[in-house]
Parts: structure tokens; C-alpha cells; sequence
């Protein structure tokens, strides 16, 4: 990059040249000119970054640039630069879920007028004021380049000639269901809502959306009427073209309706989300719920982990007054003559960040109440050894009727720097106030809380174990591979014995111990051997009660430090049952109760049994509650070699083969059998859940049967071997959506 000397006669002939600049005064033009620089860059070079950070103006003067998000060897282009081209730094680098590069596709030459000069001719020069605005326009129209694809000069013209702006306060309806649907909207900042209204006028919450995504496109499609209410969250701002306007565009360019489907189908993909759980997040409150709650720290913390997915602010009352210039300005109440300046302070803050962690006061003020009114997510930050009652902060400020923020709120429990049993008592917590999850934060487990923040972020990864008997011990070989590859898992979910194996890992168990317990279990007690007189079940559950509590004890799903959940079949609804509260040992019985084989569980009068009727591999489970990468492990086989004989034999015949001398007869026992049974039913499931995978993995577990337990060892070993080439090869792929580990 290298700096040039120029003539202000040439800089005001090229900012004349700029149809954004075009209806300057004279005097403004000489005015930006003597403020400006030239600086050249060659093919590939980068225009800024780093140390150079600043709210720099740009104007392109010749060749061309391009502004791409820096992802993998082949990054998705932004925006097309051109001569004439005007853009403000920190506007640019919004517009990106990670910090934006602005480079040169050729050699390129620009002008750059510092942001200081630029808010003193801002003031001086009314007419630069409102071109800049425009400029400003222009660029948040750049964060829909997710919706709309690349930008370049003629498609922001024809956005911004087409686009109204609609700016709405928290509570604000944008359509009711029923509405005409006579518009798309995008949202450019903020956060909105969906519900559905049934006839009763009771309403559902179906979904949020974000920065980046669109709204009401499936009206524009269908030609039907709005099929859900629309609200803001928060204060939100949206780019709003008439069906009309949107043809026209999409006529001229025919690529926007595919990036539009595209967006309307990944929102389908993640379908009924657990409303917001796949949302972007953006700005984050942490209010402390106990008294001793590390909120400062905690803070800190959190905005270091969150910078691992683009460039993030952590904002106190104290840091906004010094940043503004203007003490006080953070106390500003809603309705006060300096809200507006606050508002739009902290719009330009986050237009400028991925994210803004914003730290509440422990007592209801001002400033408080405006963290949790921005707040896209709010965490409700304790020390797990305090009391469980809500405080007066959080009463005054969240209560039913005196709810200052719509946004998602979730639980954060600070347990001991040298806690390493697993946490206890989380459902006082959970009872005493209203949330939609939590998390577990071992002060000195680094691991947790970047955990916490891969979920804020939508990059969770969530690794779903299916059904097979005794096959799946392949998880445990799957899990040591993830683990040595440095992959993490944020969420863990099964079902059957995948349902088991999956608690384990939400136990924090490792591999070996997995492998320990497991032997005890199956090889040495053998719960699977100890029968009964058939009349509710085939097997007695005495031995397996004393198994299931050598497992499990008495943890509480609440209590696991990585959310799990498993998968039940309720055969009273014939429904899927889904257990993410309650006993551990009880959700796992339910959820590997093969009927027949062993007794259902009795649930609120309800009958429960093996999940693998339903639901063998979970992955739609999975995405619905936020993951952003799933990891599916299936151990059941479409064609089992087990299941071909040539003739159905007596029971005769197989009692004298294998307690009489005689040839032995092999042929699957009945608990082979239903097994198989219960699987077949939900293969064609499988196959769609797999679809929903970003990783599916398919052990070679074909050569043991599915109650061979006592090939523990061989079976765990054939899956590590095999899914350490899988992982490594999906690694090497950059198809990753988290942090790569660090070599």
C-alpha cells in the first residue's frame, strides 16, 4: 500500500465524477479534497484493516476492488468496487458476519478523508452531511448480500431507488396474520418475531429473525395471505420493496430470487427452530441474577471467546459515556431528549461489530434498562452456590407484567474455579423464573465457556448418536476421534443406546472411562441375559435398575454440563417423546425399552418405549435446537447378514444345537429380532435425518451382531480407526462452521 501526492484540482474533478457526490457545492468538494489522500494498492493488496482500523471515508478513484468475507480460499463476495464508488470503513466491515476485507481485484487507487475531518466538514457542510447519509444507506443495503448476492453500483441503484425504510420501536406489529402479502421486507438491524394465531387467539411463537434475513418472502412466492403475525423484538430497521418493485428487480437479475429461495430454504432446512435458537444473535445483556454473580469478569470473558467470530464491543454505562464524548449519555431514559443520540450511538456501534455484549448494572437504572431493550439474547448471570430466588433487579425488570425486553433469556450458572463433580440443584434455578435454556460455567473450564459462546454465535456443534445394540459402541470410537481432532461438542442427543452412550459424553466421561463402564455393564454384568416369565417383558429389570443407577446415579438432565437430550416413543400418543428435564437414568430406560423385551416406563399415566420406533437419529432434533454444525453417527445397517438363513428353525432344533450335542443352529434371538424390527420401522426416517447432517459417519460395524456386547473392544477400535480418516478428510474439506482447532 503506498501513499500518493495529488492535486486538489484532481480530486475534486474525481469526487465530481462520483454520482454520490455529484450535487456537492464547490466549496465542499475543495473542502474534502484538501482533507483527503490518495493511497494505491496493487492486485490483491488489502485497503485496511487492523492497526489502520478507523471510520475512515473512501472514494474509489480508478481500477477496481471487491469486498469479500474472509472464508476459506475462496471467500463470498460482498460487494463489486468501482471508480466513483464511496464507503465508509467500519460501515464496510459490518457488513460481514466476520470482519470484512476490502482489496484491490486489479490496481486500484482511492481517496481516504479520516473520520475526524469527516465529522468536522459533516458539520460545516450540510450538504455532505446528507450525501454521507445516503452513502450510509447504501451500505446497510450491503448486509443483505446474504439474501441478494453480490452488490455492485447498478444493483445498490436500483435497491436504493426501490427501498422504503421502515424503522420500528420494540413492540411495533409489521403485518398480522391474514394480512395482504404486498411486500418483502430485510432486516437491516434489530430483531422481529414470528407467532401464528390459532382460532381461539391464543399465539405460538414459530421463529425470530436477524440481521441479514428476509421477511415475508413465502407470501410473495405463494401469492397468499400473510400466514403469521410479525412484531419487533427490539428496535429494528428494515428494507421494505412492493411486490411490484421486487419483480422489477428480480427481472434485471434474475440471480436474486435464487438467493432469496435459498434463504426461505435454509430457514426451512433448520424448520421449526426452536423459536430463535438458529437466529442471529448480535447483541447480548448479562444481568446478574444472584448477588455474588461475576458479572464484570464474566463479561470480559465472554467478549474475548465471542471475538473468535468477528470484532466485538463490550459496552458499560462507564465505556459509552467516554466513547460518546458525553457524560451521562448512557443513563439516558427512553423517552428523554438524549435517547435519540444514544440510540443512534449504539446503531452505529453495532453496525460496526458482530457483536456488542452489553453489561447491565446491578440495580434498575437507565442504563440497565437499555441493555436489556437491545438485547437480542439476554443471560442471566449466578453463582450456583447462592440463592435461586430472582432478585429485586431481576422481579422489577423481568417479570410477567413489567418486561422490559422480549429477547430469549437464558440461564448461566458460575459453578466453583475447582468444581469438577458435576453440577447439582439446577432445577431450583430453572423453577424460580422463566427461561428458555441454560449453561454451565465451570470458572476454571475453559471449554465451557467456549461452548457458551460457539451457541450465542449459531456455531454449536451438536453430535447425534443412533440406535444399534450392541453396534453402538461405535460412538465411543467416533466421540475419541472428534476429541483428538480437536472438534467440540456443544450438544449431544440419542437415541437407545445412542441415548446412553450420549449421556455419557454429557457426563464429561471420557473415552477410556466409557469404555470401562460399559465393560462392567454389558460384559461383566450383563443386565441383557437376566430373563423373566413373560408376561410384561421377556427380561427381569432387577439387575438392569442396579446397572442403570451404576450409570447414571441420580443425575438430573438439568445438571449435565453439556445439554443432551434423548429420544422416547409414547405409546398412549404415538408420539416422539423428547427428555431434556427430568431423571437421566429414567429418560435412558425410556428411551431403549424395546417393547416386549423390556418393561415400558410409566410417564404422567403414559407408556414409553424404545425411541427407535419413531426416531432412531435424531438430526432433525438437533438442528431445531440451534446447532450449527451437526455430527451424525448411525450404527443401524440397511441389510443385515445376521437376517439370512435358509429355514426357519423349531424350537427343538435350536435347544439341542445349544444344550445337546448336535449341530449348532444359528438363527437371531427373539431380541435380535424386535430390535431389527424397531429399526426398520424408522430406516426410511434415517435416511432424511442423515440429510440434515454437515458430517454423516457410518462405522464398520457390519460384521457384529446386534447383541455381540462382548466385541466391545474391536468395535470401538474398527470406529476410532475409521472415523479418524472421516473427521480429518471433513476438516481438511473448510466446510467447517466453528473455529478451526488450533494445530
Amino acid at each position: 500500500m503506498q501513499s500518493l501526492d495529488a492535486s486538489s484540482a484532481q480530486l475534486i474533478d474525481a469526487f465530481r465524477a462520483s454520482p454520490l457526490f455529484a450535487g456537492l457545492a464547490d466549496a465542499t468538494l475543495a473542502a474534502l479534497a484538501s482533507a483527503a489522500g490518495r493511497v494505491r494498492l496493487e492486485a490483491g493488496e488489502e485497503l485496511f484493516g487492523g492497526a489502520e482500523a478507523g471510520e475512515a471515508l473512501f472514494v474509489v478513484l480508478e481500477g477496481e476492488g471487491e469486498v469479500a468475507e474472509p472464508a476459506g480460499d475462496h471467500p463470498a463476495r460482498i460487494r463489486v468496487l468501482a471508480p466513483g464508488d464511496v464507503f465508509d470503513e467500519m460501515q464496510m466491515l459490518a457488513a460481514a458476519p466476520l470482519p470484512a476485507a476490502v482489496r484491490a481485484t486489479n490496481g486500484c487507487t482511492v481517496a481516504r478523508v479520516s473520520g475526524d475531518d469527516v465529522d468536522r466538514l459533516e458539520t460545516e457542510h450540510p450538504d455532505l452531511a446528507a450525501a454521507l447519509r445516503r452513502v450510509h444507506q447504501r451500505q446497510l443495503l450491503c448486509r443483505l448480500h446474504t439474501v441478494v448476492g453480490t452488490l455492485d453500483a447498478r444493483l445498490l441503484d436500483e435497491m436504493e431507488a426501490a427501498a422504503g425504510w421502515n424503522y420500528l420501536r420494540r413492540g411495533d406489529l409489521l403485518y398480522e396474520q391474514g394480512d395482504a402479502a404486498d411486500r418483502v421486507f430485510f432486516v437491516v438491524s434489530g430483531r422481529l418475531r414470528t407467532e401464528t394465531v390459532d382460532r381461539f387467539g391464543a399465539s405460538r411463537v414459530v421463529g425470530e429473525m436477524g440481521r441479514g434475513e428476509s421477511v415475508g418472502e413465502m407470501g410473495f412466492f405463494l401469492g397468499e395471505p400473510r400466514t403469521a403475525r410479525v412484531r419487533a423484538m427490539r428496535d429494528s430497521v428494515l428494507a421494505e420493496f412492493t411486490n411490484d418493485e421486487f419483480d422489477a428487480l428480480v427481472s434485471a437479475r434474475p440471480q436474486l430470487l435464487r438467493h432469496v429461495a435459498r434463504g426461505l430454504v435454509q430457514r426451512l432446512h433448520r424448520g421449526g427452530a426452536e423459536a430463535g435458537a438458529a437466529a442471529r444473535v448480535a447483541t447480548i445483556a448479562v444481568l446478574g441474577a444472584s448477588p455474588g454473580a461475576p458479572v464484570a469478569a464474566f463479561c470480559g470473558r465472554l467478549a474475548e471467546a465471542l471475538s473468535l467470530f468477528g470484532p466485538t464491543l463490550r459496552l458499560t454505562a462507564a465505556v459509552v459515556d467516554e466513547m460518546s464524548g458525553e457524560p451521562g449519555l448512557s443513563q439516558a431514559w427512553e423517552d428523554g431528549a438524549e435517547s435519540a443520540r444514544l440510540l443512534a450511538w449504539l446503531e452505529a456501534r453495532e453496525a460496526a461489530h458482530r457483536f456488542l455484549v452489553f453489561e447491565a448494572e446491578p440495580r434498575v437504572s437507565a442504563w440497565t434498562r437499555r441493555c436489556l431493550r437491545q438485547a437480542d439474547r439476554v443471560l442471566l448471570l449466578a453463582r450456583s452456590d447462592e440463592d435461586p430466588g430472582p432478585g429485586e433487579t431481576e422481579r422489577g425488570l423481568l417479570s410477567v407484567d413489567r418486561g422490559a425486553t422480549d429477547a430469549r433469556r437464558t440461564l448461566v450458572l458460575v459453578h466453583p474455579e475447582n468444581a469438577d463433580c458435576l453440577p447439582t440443584g439446577t432445577r431450583r434455578w430453572l423453577d424460580a423464573r422463566v427461561v428458555e435454556d441454560h449453561h454451565h460455567l465451570r470458572w476454571g473450564h475453559e471449554g465451557d465457556l467456549g461452548r457458551l459462546a460457539r451457541h450465542l454465535a449459531g456455531r454449536a456443534v451438536g453430535l447425534v448418536l443412533g440406535g444399534g445394540g450392541a453396534r453402538g459402541f461405535a460412538h465411543i470410537g467416533v466421540m475419541r476421534a472428534l476429541a483428538e481432532a480437536g472438534v467440540p461438542v456443544d450438544m449431544v442427543g440419542g437415541t437407545s443406546m445412542g441415548a446412553s452412550l450420549a449421556a455419557q459424553c454429557a457426563m464429561g466421561w471420557t473415552p477410556e472411562k466409557m469404555v470401562e463402564m460399559n465393560r462392567r455393564m454389558w460384559i461383566e454384568m450383563r443386565p441383557h441375559k437376566v430373563f423373566t416369565f413373560p408376561v410384561v417383558s421377556i427380561l427381569s429389570t432387577a439387575k438392569a435398575e442396579v446397572c442403570g443407577r451404576m450409570m447414571y446415579g441420580e443425575v438430573e438432565i438439568e445438571d449435565l454440563p453439556i445439554p443432551f437430550f434423548c429420544i422416547s416413543s409414547n405409546l398412549t400418543t404415538a408420539e416422539m417423546v423428547v427428555h431434556r428435564r427430568g431423571s437421566l437414568l429414567r429418560a435412558n430406560t425410556a428411551s431403549a425399552s424395546l417393547p416386549g423385551v423390556a418393561p415400558p416406563v410409566l410417564e404422567n399415566g403414559h407408556l414409553l418405549v424404545d425411541g427407535a420406533i419413531l426416531n432412531n437419529l435424531p438430526c432433525d432434533v438437533m438442528r431445531r435446537l440451534g446447532a450449527g454444525t451437526v455430527i451424525a453417527s448411525e450404527v443401524s445397517v440397511e441389510e443385515d447378514a445376521a437376517f439370512t438363513c435358509d429355514l426357519v428353525p423349531t424350537p427343538t432344533q435350536v435347544l439341542r444345537g445349544r444344550f445337546w450335542r448336535g449341530t449348532p443352529v444359528r438363527f437371531p434371538s427373539i431380541m435380535e429380532v424386535v430390535m431389527r424390527a424397531a429399526l426398520l420401522h424408522s430406516a426410511s426416517r434415517e435416511r432424511e435425518a442423515l440429510a440434515l447432517a454437515d458430517l454423516c459417519l457410518h462405522p464398520p460395524i457390519d460384521p457384529w451382531g446386534l447383541m455381540e456386547f462382548d466385541a466391545l473392544e474391536p468395535i470401538v477400535g474398527a470406529a476410532h480407526e475409521y472415523a479418524r480418516g472421516a473427521v480429518a478428510e471433513w476438516l481438511a474439506s473448510g466446510a467447517v462452521d466453528f473455529p478451526a482447532p488450533k494445530p
